[in-house]
C-alpha cells in the first residue's frame, strides 16, 4: 500500500504541475491592444516626426489626429487596402466586403547622448464581412500597407530633415 501512494503523489504533483504550466497565458509578442501592429523608430523630434507621418498619411481620411495624446486613427476604409497609396500585386475577389481603419500611435524617447527619437506603432483594423448574422469579423492583414507607410513617413522625414538642412 505505501509503494502505491508513492507512485500516486507523484502522478498528482506532476499532473499539478502540468495544468499549472499548460494552462498559463501569456501575451503575444506583437500585439497591442489585441492586433498585431508594426513599430518604427524615427530619429528626429516629435514635431518633426509628427509632421511627416501627417504628410505621409495625405491619402487617408483621418478621424482623431492629436499631437498632445500622440494619437492618429483614420475613418473606416472600405475595401482590403488604400488604392491611392500602391496597386496590391494580387486582384482581391470581393473588395467590398473588407473595411479597416489605421491607428497610430507615437511615443517620444531619447537617446543615451540625448537625441531626440520617435516611436510610432501602427495598427491597421482589417475586417471582414461575414454574412447577414455574423456580421464583420476581424481579418488579419498581410503587413504590406503597414510597411508601406512606415516607410512613407521615413521618407517624408529624411527629405524635410536635408531640405531644412540646406535652409530651403
Amino acid at each position: 500500500m505505501p509503494h502505491f501512494f508513492r507512485h500516486f503523489r507523484f502522478f498528482a504533483f506532476g499532473l499539478i504541475g502540468f495544468l499549472l504550466c499548460s494552462c498559463a497565458s501569456q501575451k503575444t509578442k506583437g500585439d497591442f491592444a489585441g492586433q498585431p501592429y508594426h513599430t518604427r523608430i524615427y530619429s528626429g523630434t516629435y514635431d518633426e516626426v509628427w509632421l511627416a507621418a501627417l504628410k505621409a498619411l495625405a491619402d487617408y481620411p483621418l478621424k482623431i489626429s492629436n499631437k498632445d495624446v500622440g494619437k492618429v486613427h483614420s475613418e473606416i476604409i472600405n475595401g482590403p487596402y488604400n488604392d491611392l497609396l500602391f496597386s496590391y500585386p494580387d486582384p482581391i475577389e470581393l473588395p467590398e466586403r473588407f473595411r479597416y481603419s489605421m491607428k497610430l500611435k507615437f511615443a517620444k524617447y531619447a537617446t543615451s547622448d540625448g537625441q531626440p527619437l520617435v516611436r510610432i506603432r501602427l495598427i491597421k483594423e482589417l475586417e471582414r464581412y461575414q454574412d447577414f448574422y455574423t456580421g464583420w469579423v476581424p481579418f488579419p492583414s498581410d503587413g504590406i500597407e503597414e510597411k508601406v507607410l512606415l516607410y512613407r513617413v521615413e521618407h517624408v522625414l529624411r527629405m524635410e530633415q536635408k531640405l531644412a538642412s540646406l535652409g530651403l
